[in-house]
C-alpha cells in the first residue's frame, strides 16, 4: 500500500505519517525498486491504535512505550492502566483549578457588571481592582486555550 492509501484508510495525513515515522513511533517501511513506502495492514492497524490512544488524551510519548511493549510480546494494558489513572487524576485536578478560576472570574464579573466607565486614564481598573488570588500549592497558571492554537503551561509536569 502506498502512503496516500494508508492515509485515505486512517483519515491520518501523508506528512503525519511521515512524522511519526521520523520520531520512531511507525518502523519506517520497506522501499520499492522506484523509491516508494510500502506499507502493510500493521500499519494502518497502529495508526489507528495511535489516533484512539490520542483521543484518550495518550501523548506521542506514551503512546512510543505502549507500541514498544507491544512490538516487544508484552502485554501493555497494565502500563495503560497506570498512565489511564494518571491522567484521570490530572483532569479531576484540572476541572477543580478550572472550577475555582470559573468562580473567580464570575466573582468579578458580577463587580464589574453595571459599571459605565470603569477605566480611567492609563491601565484598566477593573484588572486593577480585581482580587488577587495565590495559586494553590502545585498549581501553576491557567490559560484560555484558542481553538486556533495552544498555550502550554509553565506549571512543572509531575
Amino acid at each position: 500500500m502506498l502512503i496516500g492509501d494508508v492515509a485515505d484508510r486512517t483519515g491520518v495525513s501523508a506528512p503525519t505519517i511521515r512524522y511519526y515515522e521520523s520520531i520512531g513511533l511507525l518502523a519506517p517501511p520497506p522501499r520499492s525498486a522506484t523509491g516508494y513506502r510500502r506499507y502493510t495492514e500493521t500499519t494502518v492497524e497502529e495508526l489507528r491504535f495511535i489516533k484512539k490512544a490520542q483521543s484518550l488524551g495518550f501523548s506521542l510519548e506514551e503512546i512510543g512505550e505502549i507500541l514498544k511493549l507491544s512490538r516487544a510480546g508484552d502485554t501493555p494494558c497494565s502500563h495503560v492502566l497506570d498512565l489511564s489513572r494518571r491522567h484521570l487524576r490530572a483532569v479531576e485536578d484540572r476541572i477543580q483549578q478550572l472550577t475555582r478560576f470559573r468562580d473567580q472570574l464570575a466573582g468579578e464579573l458580577a463587580k464589574w457588571d453595571g459599571t459605565r466607565e470603569p477605566t480611567s486614564r492609563g491601565l484598566c481598573q477593573i484588572i486593577i481592582n480585581a482580587d488577587e488570588r495565590a495559586p494553590d500549592a502545585g498549581e501553576g497558571e491557567l490559560h484560555v486555550v484558542r481553538r486556533t492554537g495552544r498555550r502550554k503551561s509553565r506549571r512543572p509536569s509531575r
